[in-house]
């Protein structure tokens, strides 16, 4: 009798201990289920999935899902590649929360087109035909994709809202792009947006037809940056989307030179033209026909020419405009006063006399002709022969041996221009080559950070050190030649897009000359991951689409916070001046997000010129909920909870087999 009493203590405990034991491990016993809402789509459409039941993430090891479309039936247990052989991978990798849940969104392909090579065709998804929704657990390792297959779901495919493809479906700003759709709303309104622009249709239909179908023209605003945009159509419940990409407009390079007198010959090059397309030059309103060079742009829409300044223009800021069919760019031409002569230097001396001669406003790279009265002179060795691009021109001649004192005429004619100054010869004995007057020209290559500038000068001191500045700082040092000539490349820094100085001196002589940076801001990057709602586990590494620009290297800046718009007090991560397209949080910042709710990351792009790209579209995501307690942890609570629980029956059996 007593032997049966301690077995029903003993009993009793056991049984409390092993319900105890089982309480944890009942949810892991459900079974793994996938459902999505909708449960009807069309393609291109977002279903949100969730899951449950699966072995949750744990702090050692992270478990994921990865969810398979396909029009071919399997059960559970099956594998993808084996008994599902055609199919499309709508996630990849959607992190498993430790409560064993899951949860995300995908679009529905166009078509089926991966799986078991060979065996399958391709399979065009359409509307009215149910499909297969497979979910597949994997472990962590990106190389080792789910294969398994642990739950099911059915999607119907509906008929919904389509886009013709765009026409056309690239170009620049201000392009006019036909559009088509069908399957949407009958009779009903439709509303246009580029990007989150509204845009009033040109022409065409303004709302859908009776049978769902409309064809409209839009123009693309004139402000769009060169990348892919969104054009949106809706009516009523239907929408769809296609991308248009805007090509760089048409564009001119830096006018060479961009200033100049009256009758200066200007070197025009463009880009982004339509192609083998007849080219009209205009200076202000009036037609110029091309000195040399291209009629019309080459197959590749670029063109090289050089137009003639008017004779009768007047000084100052005239537009040049270049025109090829849908193609149009300007450029300023600053149209200087007549060539000059700067005063001589000295005025007066004896014979032998060296004379330095300078001016301004020269026509370019014209052939010069010195003379005193009618004697034509041959100038030192590095004076200019021919006026500089910039419309400069320096030399130093020597008054002939022999010349009669008094009052004579220097004369420098460059073709139909010739100026004059007087010298007047005296007795005694020639003074030192006076001081130099000097004179800068530059030639860049492009009006970028990174762009290579090829600079000459002349008027410095023979063999001196001369310092080449960018603004205030110091970029090089070179040595003059022999005869006070220097010739130079430099690469533009790292600077902000609008007007710098160059200043070159040798603590004596000096020269200036201007440089504008580019200021067109760099493309949009485009989001990777992680994806609009996707769940992600600290570390969390974002990454998205690098992008080029003229003036590299880019730079990026990432934002996190809790507000879509990103207001004051709600961003909790901004990080600037990363050179890479990929940024993984440190544990202090991961400490801003807040798990278990919505948090919003966003991009933009900032350029060597500190040009800024617009932001991205705000992306949301949820940070996964960690475990509170390491998996040990558990272990011992439930050991120690188990053998109380033991000792509770023990005793409770106890006195109920002792109470009678």
């Amino acid at each position: 009798m007593k032997k049966a009493k301690i077995l029903k203590i003993l009993s009793l405990a056991v049984i409390l201990s092993i319900l105890l034991l089982l309480i944890p491990v009942l949810p892991a016993l459900a079974a793994e289920s996938i459902v999505l809402s909708p449960s009807s789509a069309k393609v291109g459409g977002t279903v949100n999935y969730s899951g449950s039941g699966y072995a949750g993430s744990t702090d050692t090891t992270d478990y994921y899902v990865d969810v398979y479309m396909s029009d071919q039936v399997a059960s559970i247990s099956n594998l993808i590649d084996t008994t599902v052989t055609r199919y499309k991978k709508v996630v990849f990798g959607t992190y498993i929360d430790i409560d064993g849940t899951f949860s995300g969104n995908f679009i529905v392909p166009t078509t089926l087109n991966e799986g078991t090579v060979g065996t399958v065709s391709p399979l065009t998804v359409t509307a009215g035909q149910s499909y297969y929704v497979y979910s597949c657990s994997r472990y962590s390792d990106p190389n080792v994709p789910g294969k398994i297959i642990k739950a099911i779901a059915s999607l119907t495919v509906i008929a919904g809202a389509v886009l013709d493809p765009l026409s056309p479906a690239t170009g620049p700003a201000g392009t006019d792009v036909t559009i088509s759709g069908a399957n949407f709303p009958a009779s009903t309104v439709l509303v246009f947006k580029f990007d989150t622009t509204t845009i009033t249709p040109k022409s065409g239909d303004t709302a859908t037809r009776s049978s769902g179908i409309f064809i409209s023209t839009i123009t693309i605003p004139t402000g769009a940056t060169a990348g892919a945009h969104t054009i949106t159509v809706t009516a009523g419940t239907g929408t769809a989307i296609a991308t248009f990409t805007v090509t760089a407009s048409a564009s001119l390079d830096p006018l060479s030179p961009a200033t100049g007198p009256a009758g200066t010959d200007v070197s025009i090059s463009g880009a982004s033209f339509p192609a083998s397309t007849v080219l009209v030059f205009k200076f202000d309103t009036t037609t110029v026909t091309p000195k040399s060079g291209d009629t019309a742009t080459r197959s590749s829409g670029t063109f090289l020419s050089t137009i003639t300044i008017p004779a009768s223009a007047t000084a100052g800021a005239h537009t040049i405009t270049v025109t090829a069919g849908t193609g149009t760019a300007n450029a300023t031409f600053t149209v200087t006063s007549s060539a000059t002569l700067n005063p001589l230097d000295p005025t007066s001396g004896p014979v032998s006399q060296d004379v330095n001669i300078s001016g301004t406003n020269g026509p370019p790279n014209t052939a010069i002709t010195y003379k005193i009265d009618t004697t034509t002179l041959t100038p030192k060795t590095g004076s200019d022969v021919v006026v500089r691009g910039s419309g400069a021109f320096y030399a130093i001649i020597t008054i002939p041996a022999g010349t009669a004192t008094g009052a004579h005429s220097i004369s420098v004619t460059m073709g139909t221009t010739t100026l004059t100054a007087t010298f007047t010869v005296t007795g005694g004995t020639p003074t030192p080559t006076p001081t130099s007057k000097a004179i800068l020209e530059t030639i860049q290559t492009g009006n970028n950070v990174g762009a290579t500038v090829a600079m000459a000068g002349a008027g410095f001191t023979a063999s001196a050190n001369v310092t080449i500045k960018w603004d205030s700082a110091t970029l090089m040092t070179t040595k003059a030649n022999t005869d006070g000539t220097i010739s130079v490349n430099f690469v533009v820094p790292a600077s902000k897009g609008g007007a710098h100085n160059i200043v070159v001196t040798d603590g004596t002589n000096s020269a200036t000359a201007n440089f504008t940076v580019e200021t067109t801001p760099p493309p949009v990057p485009s989001l990777i991951s992680p994806s609009a709602g996707a769940k992600a586990k600290t570390p969390i590494t974002f990454t998205w689409g690098s992008v080029t620009d003229v003036s590299s290297p880019v730079t990026y800046e990432l934002q996190i916070g809790t507000d879509a718009n990103f207001t004051t007090g709600s961003i909790g991560v901004d990080k600037k001046a990363i050179d890479k397209s990929e940024y993984t949080l440190t544990a202090t910042e991961a400490t801003a997000l807040t798990s278990g709710t919505t948090n919003y990351w966003r991009i933009k792009a900032i350029d060597a010129a500190q040009n800024e790209s617009a932001w991205t579209a705000a992306s949301a995501f949820q940070l996964g909920v960690s475990k509170p307690f390491p998996t040990w942890a558990y272990i011992v609570i439930g050991i120690v909870g188990g053998l109380l629980i033991f000792f509770i029956g023990y005793w409770i059996g106890r006195r109920t087999a002792f109470s009678y």
